[in-house]
């Protein structure tokens, strides 16, 4: 153990430049797009507190000390918010939405989360790390740069990384990874920032580590040294605990879904049926068992409200009470003869998915 120890310590520190809380600067690409319409969208800044506009003045200060923006003037201007939640940090956003509707979008395939937390689970070595504020390690061309100009109260300012808010962001973001780390999927997966690198045994595992580690390195992206989690046997990867062949659903969205208060409204169902869907694999016939949750969102009712049936309230115990068991998944060996089951129809035997047969 000592040994493997000291010989990770001697990778990471020939990598030790690429780990920083500040983001770097990637030099593969800079981020553009089009508009539609070439007239000009223009919002007002949004009324604020004195207290808002003191933490919207901090994020702006961190911004122009990073030089993610600066100020100047734009014919474009879309508005700053501050996103306040209970129990959260607020947070400061850019509302996007005019501009977003205006802008062609450029699709690319977001990777699908199933199939990279299947993928992850079932290896022995695992290490997950985190771009340090992924987006804006994307430089932005000169017009995108005008067109996202945005506005408060106190001054107009010019990004010149890519911001979080802009429509074809994610789809940017994910087709950098799938270039930064071409060739490399049969050991490493991106999810848009986050990377996850897993191995069968502790040889293995050093090579794919340095090869990713070398290759954002290359790209002059930076990682955020506290959000990574080196050659563990179980990690938390995409809201779930993966490793050893298993899976499971992670602890603090357990206790989210525990502490979800009893739905008022359409809005907090679906918000209770996103939280919970998203484990949906973990709880057998979930769909018949969220049934009448489902249900209750179809119709008119005034003021958002609900018709909040008993057949509601049990549907809305059970499925908090089948993930607070805490469930898990097996990931599948497809070394294996395999069953694929369907809800139309079970026992259909194809050689390629689903549970092993013993």
């Amino acid at each position: 153990m000592l040994i493997e120890i000291e010989s990770l310590k001697q990778l990471l520190g020939r990598h030790k430049k690429i780990f920083s809380n500040d983001p770097g600067k990637a030099h593969l690409v800079e981020h553009d797009f089009e508009l539609i319409s070439d007239k000009p969208i223009r919002s007002k800044p949004y009324r604020t507190s004195q207290r808002q506009n003191e933490i919207l003045k901090g994020e702006i200060k961190c911004m122009l000390d990073l030089n993610i923006i600066e100020i100047g003037q734009s014919d474009y201007a879309s508005s700053m918010i501050l996103v306040e939640s209970t129990g959260k940090e607020p947070r400061p956003c850019i509302d996007y939405r005019l501009l977003n509707a205006n802008v062609r979008t450029q699709f690319f395939p977001l990777p699908n989360i199933e199939e990279r937390v299947e993928r992850v689970a079932a290896a022995k070595y695992i290490t997950v790390i985190d771009l340090a504020k992924g987006y804006w390690q994307i430089p932005l061309s000169e017009r995108a740069s005008r067109y996202s100009a945005f506005v408060t109260s106190f001054g107009t300012y010019i990004p010149l990384r890519m911001p979080f808010g802009l429509v074809n962001a994610p789809y940017f973001f994910s087709k950098l990874m799938a270039q930064v780390l071409e060739n490399c999927d049969t050991f490493a997966v991106p999810y848009l920032d986050d990377i996850a690198i897993y191995s069968e045994n502790w040889e293995d595992h050093l090579k794919h580590v340095d090869e990713v580690l070398k290759r954002i390195g290359n790209a002059q992206l930076t990682i955020k040294p506290s959000k990574c989690r080196f050659a563990q046997n179980h990690t938390k990867y995409l809201g779930h605990i993966v490793g050893g062949g298993v899976r499971s659903p992670a602890e603090a969205k357990i206790k989210a879904v525990m502490e979800f208060p009893t739905p008022k409204t359409k809005t907090q169902i679906r918000a209770f049926l996103g939280l919970t869907g998203y484990y949906a694999h973990y709880v057998k016939i979930f769909s018949l068992i969220a049934a009448p949750l489902t249900q209750s969102l179809k119709g008119k009712i005034k003021k958002e409200g609900v018709n909040w049936t008993q057949d509601c309230n049990q549907a809305f115990t059970e499925l908090k009470n089948r993930l607070t068991e805490i469930p898990v998944l097996h990931a599948p060996d497809y070394n294996r003869e395999l069953i694929y089951c369907t809800n139309g129809c079970v026992g259909f035997r194809d050689q390629s998915r689903s549970v092993p047969t013993e």
